[in-house]
């Protein structure tokens, strides 16, 4: 991987061991690597690189990428396609065991199936489309609340303790 003067960073291409790929499809990979815009350091991203459609599945191929300086490891991850206006198209949640890990500073390409079943919209285009993680809110278990002392609640405003939420 390499730093640039703009402070994002160039992620090296890695393959999973398991893939058999010939020298042709890596060359693929390596050409799209190229494409994809840089990153700023410690993030994590998914960018959709092809997007296969028949009656029953939707097969997308994608770039994970890590640009942590150390790897990650998903567990499981909610996925979501999305059309140019970011409308939900389908989504679906995936294990992601087989992934193993992602190297820091690397690229990894992966492929995701969505099932009929998986779909929100009926159509999904072939150009414009995207996928994201999706980011679940804080469930109400979740919230975080508000433990003052006696004296401390005694002594502040409701406005004061609006500010300290």
């Amino acid at each position: 991987a390499q730093f640039n003067e703009d402070g994002t960073v160039n992620t090296t291409l890695y393959f999973h061991p398991e893939w058999e790929l010939t020298v042709a499809e890596k060359y693929i990979y390596q050409f799209r690597h190229q494409k994809l815009p840089n990153l700023l350091p410690d993030q994590l991203s998914i960018a959709g690189i092809d997007l296969i459609e028949d009656e029953e599945e939707i097969i997308v191929e994608t770039f994970l990428r890590n640009t942590l300086s150390k790897s990650v490891r998903f567990e499981e991850v909610d996925l979501l396609l999305l059309d140019a206006e970011g409308q939900v198209l389908a989504k679906k949640r995936f294990e992601l065991d087989e992934v193993s890990e992602i190297p820091g500073l690397s690229c990894m390409p992966w492929r995701f199936l969505f099932g009929k079943e998986d779909r929100v919209a009926g159509d999904i285009p072939t150009e414009g489309w995207k996928i994201a993680f999706e980011l679940k809110n804080k469930t109400e278990e979740q919230e975080h609340l508000l433990d003052l002392d006696e004296t401390w609640e005694k002594g502040l405003s409701s406005l004061q303790k609006e500010k300290v939420e």
